[in-house]
């Protein structure tokens, strides 16, 4: 896999912290193709030629929560800015919950059919800086109308497998708060998409990679660190999720994960 695009993330303005986790963008500087891992978020995307000024058109695209790794192919100067939705917020921006697009995307017309209003997020724009703006402007507008609000006991819950690094058992986060496993299962599906033990595997897949690439520790140490059995369990974990092997890190976009 070749990485072929630069991605950067943005300032976030406040009034939609809540709901937004980055506001990012990225322009590919020849062909190839772009690896997407697994992170446990759904992220609203518009994909545009950066070569155009002004901007003719710009497509939509809604990524849903995937457990695998995916490549798309892109050319020189595609471009895409999108903001990543905080997990338990996708239904009160888009009015349908994140199960309905688990391992999937809606792309162009299909993305407007489920939400109707991203058509206006498509026409022309002056340049990159104006389709973030509107990005961001519909995700405030969104989630100030929306009837559908994040449930308070989701955040610490999905804040319990954050601190973790996903190593934490369904059974210990119940017993944290108080709550039965099955409410736990609940609302994680909920605001993410995935099972909590789908939802922890790509925190714990994504802290192994950092332990990796950042802090430079060795795959067995990288796989103790991270709450893997053993280096074994870890290289068949990341050969599953990312498509490569710890021996040899793809240079791929980790992405930031709040909780």
């Amino acid at each position: 896999m070749t990485l072929s695009a630069r991605y950067s993330e943005l300032g976030l303005a406040d009034d939609v912290s809540d709901e937004v986790e980055a506001v990012w963008t990225s322009v590919s500087d020849r062909a190839g193709s772009y690896r997407v891992l697994p992170d446990g978020r759904c992220d609203i995307i518009l994909r545009f030629d950066a070569g155009q000024k002004p901007i003719n058109s710009a497509t939509v695209v809604i990524t849903g929560p995937v457990t695998r790794f995916y490549d798309v192919a892109i050319e020189p100067g595609m471009g895409f800015a999108g903001v990543r939705i905080r997990p338990g917020c996708f239904e009160s921006v888009l009015g349908f919950e994140p199960t309905d697009l688990a391992n999937a995307n809606l792309i162009g017309p299909d993305a407007v059919s489920a939400c109707p209003g991203l058509e206006a997020l498509c026409a022309p724009a002056r340049d990159q800086t104006e389709l973030v703006a509107r990005l961001t402007a519909f995700v405030r507008q969104r989630a100030t109308a929306s009837r559908f609000r994040p449930a308070p006991l989701a955040r610490s819950v999905i804040s319990a497998f954050h601190a973790s690094g996903g190593r934490l058992r369904i059974s210990e986060v119940a017993e944290m708060h108080g709550l039965s496993e099955r409410t736990v299962q609940r609302l994680v599906v909920k605001a993410t998409g995935l099972t909590p033990k789908a939802f922890a595997a790509v925190l714990q897949f994504h802290r192994a990679l950092r332990l990796l690439r950042d802090h430079r520790l060795s795959p067995a140490a990288a796989a103790l660190e991270a709450g893997f059995s053993d280096q074994a369990h870890m290289s068949r974990v990341i050969r599953r999720m990312g498509g490569f092997s710890p021996a040899r890190l793809a240079d791929v976009t980790l992405v930031s994960l709040l909780d």
